[in-house]
């Protein structure tokens, strides 16, 4: 069993933190599980494939952003995240301000921690 530890996630999360916000669709690919189930406030699920094109489409654009870490929780091989996020940008032309709260399953699979699950929602202002 590869066991994880709260440094390596929190280096996961900041390299996925750099690759939202350059839109950079190979760096997210590298991060996210091929058989992940993300939930939108909507109640919609997204898989990577979705993640990755509404990056490369540009759908989703990120122009300012900062995070902080809430909480990491390590259970053997699988760590469970909290992320705020404050961001600015937009999706498919709509413009989009606040903060949002992130929750993320990572495991680590092949000596690589990859995002499995995942979550977020917007913070009411």
């Amino acid at each position: 069993m590869n066991r994880i530890t709260k440094e390596d996630v929190t280096e996961a999360e900041n390299q996925l933190f750099l690759a939202q916000l350059a839109g950079d669709a190979d760096a997210l690919d590298q991060l996210l599980h091929d058989q992940l189930i993300a939930l939108t406030p909507a109640g919609q699920t997204l898989t990577k494939e979705m993640d990755l094109d509404a990056h490369r489409s540009k759908a989703m654009i990120i122009e300012d952003a900062s995070t902080e870490i809430d909480a990491i929780r390590i259970i053997e091989d699988t760590a469970l995240s909290v992320v705020t996020m404050t961001a600015k940008g937009s999706v498919m032309g709509s413009p989009l301000a606040g903060q949002f709260r992130y929750f993320r399953v990572w495991k680590n699979i092949g000596g690589t921690l990859k995002v499995i699950g995942a979550s977020f929602m917007q913070l009411p202002e």
